[in-house]
């Protein structure tokens, strides 16, 4: 576990001397002394995988600036603005004795409505977003996180099952910080290294079908796989309750993630959270020509039971077919490295020059003779066409060579007998 301690900051515009929280809020809010009230501490230990201990964070002040709010300048298309407010809460801390470099990052809470956003300078709230539901998102930029997508959009916040959504998350009330949750998926944290690998289920590459069971994302105290994951795809469960309390309903979430951004998957229906009964395919299997050449998923929901805390999912992978090799051994071979190949054909040794035109049609009879290793007679059906398709197109690419070596032959020899 890493310890990640954060300086809270509280701060007031010298024109306004309110405190809107009292100084034990900020101190439960933020410290180890709100364990297991649903705090940031617990937030991001649960997270994390148990990976991140923001316990350590300390909190300072209350520090009055020497500018009023109307001095502050700062929104999203003023950053500089935002960076001078983060600045006058660190010099106002610094003069106080605070070693800043003994922490990971600084949240300054502001007494009056300011401004809410967080980056690699540090984390600013107000008396309005002092909450989980807004801090785990700003502090979570800090972590290197990105705002959540679905998938076909590049338009951020729009995966409200996600913390780094928080702008259209599904939050819950709570008694005592206002608003927490949803957490993080699966995708995000296995973007920061925060899965913990041993209660993730994994497969090789090789197709398979097989049926998992997964614990609710952040129970960890619950034994078995917490998510699976399948050729790039994160597969998780989240019931409602603990972060998820905000959630419509218990489901399975699918994800993947590029460019440090995670993407929320639909299933077939369209629906992006899948209850029993929902599928979610990555490739279209209806396809009999197309299909057999591209690795695909299938994720069927059979079950979930939210009092039990599970939902069992039928995994199903094709692995893209691979054109069978012949190896190092093949007797047409040779022409890479420029010498000769060989074929038998009637019991005759007949030679294949280097570059031959034959050649790839031999690699296409070759395919076409090793496609009986393919067990599934759908999919062999499918290959062979694919190669007599190709053997196909090489005879008539082949023939319209041909012809255009013969044209200007033919040509000169009409002129030729004109000239007669």
């Amino acid at each position: 576990m890493i310890q990640s301690n954060w300086a809270v900051l509280l701060c007031k515009f010298s024109d306004d001397a309110s405190e809107p929280f009292d100084r034990d809020y900020y101190e439960d809010l933020f410290t180890s002394t709100g364990n297991g009230s649903q705090n940031m501490v617990d937030f991001f230990r649960d997270v994390s995988h148990g990976n991140i201990d923001t316990g350590g964070s300390q909190v300072f002040g209350w520090y009055t600036f020497d500018q009023k709010f109307s001095d502050y300048t700062g929104s999203g298309a003023n950053q500089a603005g935002r960076q001078e407010l983060i600045d006058w809460a660190r010099e106002a801390a610094i003069a106080d004795g605070v070693k800043l470099s003994n922490f990971v990052g600084v949240v300054v809470c502001m007494n009056v409505p300011t401004d809410l956003f967080g980056g690699g300078s540090g984390v600013v709230c107000d008396n309005g977003t002092t909450e989980p539901r807004q801090l785990g998102q700003e502090m979570g930029h800090l972590y290197g996180l990105d705002h959540s997508r679905v998938d076909g959009s590049t338009e951020d916040y729009q995966d409200p099952w996600d913390a780094m959504s928080t702008a259209a998350a599904f939050s819950a009330p709570h008694p005592r910080y206002a608003w927490i949750g949803p957490g993080l998926n699966a995708a995000n944290m296995a973007g920061r290294g925060w899965l913990d690998q041993s209660r993730v289920w994994t497969a090789s590459g090789r197709s398979f079908e097989t049926v998992v069971r997964l614990r609710p994302l952040f129970r960890r105290d619950l034994p078995g796989f917490l998510v699976a994951v399948v050729d790039g795809y994160y597969i998780e469960f989240r019931n409602k309750d603990g972060w998820d309390a905000g959630v419509p309903r218990p489901a399975v979430l699918i994800h993947r993630f590029e460019d440090n951004r995670s993407y929320l998957m639909p299933a077939r229906n369209g629906e992006r959270d899948l209850v029993a009964g929902s599928v979610f395919r990555t490739a279209d299997l209806a396809s009999p020509f197309v299909a057999p050449f591209r690795p695909q998923t299938t994720v069927k929901v059979l079950e979930i039971n939210s009092n039990e805390q599970f939902a069992t999912i039928r995994l199903h992978h094709q692995a893209a077919f691979r054109e069978p090799s012949l190896g190092p051994a093949m007797l047409f071979g040779g022409v890479a490295e420029g010498g000769d190949g060989f074929i038998f054909v009637g019991g005759k040794i007949l030679r294949v020059p280097p570059r031959s035109p034959i050649y790839p049609f031999l690699e296409q009879l070759a395919a076409y003779a090793t496609s009986d290793a393919v067990n599934s007679i759908h999919m062999r059906t499918a290959v062979r066409r694919e190669m007599l398709s190709t053997i196909v197109a090489l005879a008539e690419k082949q023939m319209r060579t041909m012809l255009v070596f013969r044209q200007p032959a033919r040509a000169f020899e009409e002129e030729e007998h004109t000239g007669d």
